[in-house]
């Protein structure tokens, strides 16, 4: 018999009705052998609903880092999350809930989901290896390329939603109109945007220029000088010009040194 397993299954069963069916039922489930399963069922299945707002409460953390996302998938496909492997990782202690919610998702909320996402990643600084000589982009900084309207999207939905938005999407249908990458690839089509930690905690987000956040990305790996001048020359800059552009990213604190 495996304990961790079953204390594994346990807190998966506070969160997913269907697991607990899974578990009383007849067929295999992935992780739990027989001796697991009888013990499991030997607990009286109205012990995992005794709190239930349990769920709900895993909902609205969501929506508190993703209200534009869950506009965009609506509130039933953010419960389904509840049911993933990323989320039953989280479970097992493996991450944060609200990191593993922006792997679930993915693309289904476009660019949209990839500014919740990195907002999410930015709000949970980490250490990052030292890599003395190299040079990297400022770890309070996320630059993205994203959907051509993303931000306006964006906007539009925050506004949209109010000061509560769980109580918005109640109900609500998902917002129509996501922007999405064009299947034909037009430079035009995408837009180009910073995202920055304040001291405070609060996130600024606008656009940039593409030479910029196509720089930053490309520096989001710490990589040596020599390496983030020849981008910055592919990126238009000319061999004279990159030296002090760089060093003018690095007095502005867009690049940093490690």
């Amino acid at each position: 018999m495996n304990p961790r397993a079953i204390q594994r299954a346990i807190v998966r069963m506070m969160y997913d009705p269907a697991f607990v069916a899974a578990v009383h039922g007849t067929r295999p489930v992935p992780g739990l052998g027989e001796p697991e399963r009888v013990l499991l069922r030997q607990v009286d299945r109205r012990a995992f609903t005794t709190d239930r707002f349990r769920r709900a409460r895993a909902v609205q953390a969501i929506v508190d880092e993703y209200p534009a996302s869950a506009a965009a998938i609506g509130l039933p496909a953010v419960e389904v999350f509840l049911s993933s492997r990323e989320f039953h990782l989280v479970l097992a202690g493996r991450g944060a809930m609200a990191l593993a919610f922006g792997t679930w998702l993915s693309d289904q909320a476009a660019g949209v989901g990839r500014v919740e996402a990195a907002m999410a990643l930015l709000r949970r600084p980490e250490p990052l290896p030292a890599a003395p000589g190299r040079l990297r982009c400022a770890s309070h900084l996320a630059p993205l390329t994203v959907p051509a309207g993303t931000l306006a999207w964006y906007e539009a939905t925050l506004a949209w939603l109010g000061p509560v938005p769980l109580k918005t999407l109640a109900g609500a249908p998902p917002r129509p109109g996501l922007p999405r990458r064009s299947p034909v690839r037009k430079r035009e089509a995408n837009e180009h945007l910073l995202i920055e930690r304040r001291p405070d905690g609060g996130m600024s987000l606008g656009t940039a220029s593409e030479g910029l956040v196509r720089l930053l990305r490309h520096a989001v790996t710490a990589r040596p000088r020599d390496a983030v001048i020849a981008e910055a020359i592919t990126r238009g800059a000319t061999p004279q010009e990159a030296p002090a552009l760089l060093d003018g990213l690095l007095a502005e604190g867009l690049l940093e040194n490690t």
